[in-house]
């Protein structure tokens, strides 16, 4: 099924991780667990991950509640490895240093992963606070382009992660999260100052730790003890206006920096934390997880699949395909999940030559398809305007309806969709309601938003522009594309102004 040529890449590669590497990482038993919001895949202990699951279905309905919203999404998948071992073979030793759990959204759909094992035997935490941190990223970003300061996002994950079930139909939250109290005992909470300006670019990734625990301390006073909840809110539309974190601080909450850091020490020397805790909601019912052990040659499709989607560890890809070989896991969907990714680095006639080798039985399969489309989209994308094949581009808009005719939810298929139609010369209307749908479903995914965002600029729709661009910019790491939108933003604002005085003298006329 795979190529002579894709082994010589593979043996030959400079890259590849070593076979014990792969070895270590596929050869456990994986499971996958199922609940009606969640799929857990992990090689973790089958008992443990069943309690986490029905702990992680009591959570969502407790922070739904607390929240007041609600989850839309598709089911969340989350990957939990089982000890350090297997979360560096999916994120690389580097972030394995440094993290213990990742979420991501993707226009595929989001994910989290979690190391159950912590990253030493003296500093384990429990498996159920990395899932409710992860899963407290979903409930805030997924769906919405709200952008919270770094501070606030990781400590209210860390102030949410530390819900317990004391006993049955109760929760109860608040209490001090293990490794944040030894960071702050420790490291000393961060200056307040330098708290609330922390990005996640500009802080150093051996500070990153002191913004978790700082930032939890700060949260829980805010959500505890401050009074300032609703105040917090203006504070929020503030910092994504682009306001000054300090002065937005100050004038949302009508207090002073000093006044708040003056607290914020105080409750590091008292030591003391209140706890909050409830009801579970009445409608809530125990779930029963459905649990089942994936095969040796599925458990390997998965784990690549993931390298793949996630981009963390891409050279333990190479590795996983010649451990596969050598113990004989190849499979139909482990040969197109390395055809996606030599789509990713422009390599078309290797994709092509791979998905060739899938049997015709298989190629109805939804993995096939989106692959599929996706090379032939690619291929033209590539070519020069005057010399695309338009019937090769036909092919692709085709493809991508079925794709959306068949999983409408996820926003990759109407990019694509858009994509096509755009290089096809559909007028702007058309290819852009794709593309609105794209960004209702990712409205965080970069190149949507960048996209959708030129098309307004074109069309002068001042008002929608700016809903796209202001969040936009938040995510936009290049100096000159930042400075590209932020100038059109401050064109656009001057259209709408005389938009607005256009239609005033209409009317008094």
């Amino acid at each position: 099924m795979v190529s002579r040529t894709l082994t010589l890449l593979v043996i030959c590669s400079a890259f590849l991780l070593s076979a014990c590497s792969a070895r270590e990482l596929a050869d456990d038993a994986w499971y996958q667990v199922d609940t009606e919001n969640f799929r857990i895949v992990t090689n973790g202990d089958p008992e443990a991950i069943d309690t986490l699951a029905r702990d992680l279905e009591r959570y969502r309905a407790v922070a739904l509640k607390l929240l007041h919203t609600e989850d839309r999404g598709k089911k969340l998948t989350i990957y939990a490895a089982a000890d350090r071992t297997t979360y560096a073979g999916l994120v690389g030793p580097e972030l394995a240093e440094i993290t213990n759990g990742l979420f991501d959204t993707t226009a595929q759909g989001s994910y989290a992963l979690v190391n159950l094992d912590g990253r030493s035997g003296k500093r384990q935490l429990k498996a159920r606070e990395f899932l409710f941190h992860e899963y407290t990223h979903y409930l805030s970003y997924n769906g919405n382009t709200v952008h919270y300061p770094y501070w606030y996002s990781e400590g209210f994950a860390e102030f949410m992660s530390t819900m317990t079930f004391p006993e049955a139909g109760r929760y109860q939250l608040g209490a001090i999260p293990q490794e944040r109290a030894l960071t702050l005992i420790y490291t000393a909470p961060m200056p307040l100052e330098e708290l609330l300006r922390a990005t996640v670019i500009n802080t150093p990734d051996e500070e990153k730790g002191r913004v978790y625990a700082s930032g939890w301390m700060l949260t829980h006073w805010l959500l505890m003890e401050s009074g300032k909840v609703e105040q917090f809110k203006d504070y929020v539309k503030a910092y994504n206006r682009g306001d000054d974190p300090v002065k937005a601080l100050e004038k949302s909450f009508g207090v002073t920096l000093e006044q708040v850091e003056e607290r914020y020490n105080a409750l590091f020397q008292d030591g003391s934390f209140e706890m909050a805790a409830g009801a579970v909601p009445a409608d809530f019912k125990e779930v029963s997880p459905d649990m089942r052990q994936l095969s040796p040659r599925t458990a390997v499709a998965e784990v690549a699949r993931f390298l793949v989607m996630s981009g963390y560890n891409p050279d333990g890809l190479g590795a996983l395909l010649q451990y596969a070989q050598a113990e004989g896991l190849e499979s139909s969907e482990l040969t197109v999940t390395y055809a996606e990714a030599a789509i990713q680095v422009g390599d078309f006639e290797f994709a092509e030559e791979l998905l060739s080798t899938i049997p015709m039985h298989d190629r109805n399969k939804f993995w096939f398809q989106k692959a599929d489309a996706w090379l032939v989209l690619n291929r033209q994308m590539y070519t020069p305007g005057p010399e695309r094949d338009r019937d090769q581009l036909k092919k692709a808009r085709d493809k991508f309806v079925h794709l959306v005719n068949n999983d409408e939810d996820t926003a990759s298929h109407w990019y694509g969709l858009a994509m096509s139609m755009e290089m096809l010369d559909y007028p702007r209307d058309k290819y852009l309601e794709m593309l609105e749908q794209a960004y209702l479903r990712a409205p965080r995914q970069v190149h949507i938003a960048q996209w959708l965002a030129m098309e307004l600029y074109q069309k002068k729709d001042a008002e929608y522009f700016a809903q796209v661009a202001q969040p936009l910019l938040m995510d936009l790491t290049d100096e000159d594309e930042y400075k590209q939108i932020k100038d059109m933003l401050v064109e656009m604002e001057g259209v709408e102004k005389k938009q607005k005085t256009s239609i005033l003298a209409q009317k008094e006329g």
